[in-house]
């Protein structure tokens, strides 16, 4: 009986003595890609409408955090879609510092941007630039009206964002 007990003590002993592994902080958790209605209109350097999002692939990945973010996180939504038909596939990003849940955020702690596929045209936000994102209680649709600025050439008012969002799976 003792030898029982000794040998229960060692397998005890050996997993409290095992090595555990940091994975470190939990990023929040994204929405799966579906099916999300956009109804973007783009006026600017890209003109036309976007009414959904493109399949995902090696080079870009649909995305947002939704409706887990809690206050004082950050929020994000990056999606993918065509401006025209047959046109060429061009990423929006919504990106919210400080996150304080459903309602209006502004530039102070909202940056927006779009973006070519391979990051060789870019407009973002910048100070000085209008920029107004509203997200309704499921923190997964809203409405945005941005004025953004040519990344590379520093031309403000080059692109326009207006329309609603939604990045429901």
């Amino acid at each position: 009986m003792l030898r029982v007990v000794g040998i229960a003590a060692l397998f005890v002993l050996a997993a409290c003595n095992s090595t555990s592994v940091d994975t470190g902080a939990t990023p929040s958790p994204v929405i799966p890609q579906g099916n999300w209605t956009e109804k973007l209109a783009f006026t600017g350097e890209v003109v036309g409408q976007m009414s959904g999002i493109v399949p995902d692939t090696s080079d870009y990945q649909t995305e947002c955090t939704g409706s887990r973010t809690r206050n004082g996180e950050t929020w994000s939504d990056t999606f993918y879609g065509v401006v025209e038909s047959g046109g060429p596939v061009w990423g929006v990003v919504f990106l919210i510092d400080n996150f304080r849940g459903a309602g209006t955020y502004t530039s102070t702690s909202l940056i927006v941007e779009m973006n070519s596929a391979d990051q060789s045209q870019v407009w973002e936000s910048q100070s000085g630039d209008q920029v107004t994102l509203t997200m309704d209680r499921s923190q997964q649709s809203g409405t945005v009206d941005a004025t953004l600025t040519d990344a590379t050439s520093g031309k403000t008012a080059a692109e326009h964002i207006k329309g609603q969002w939604n990045c429901r799976g």
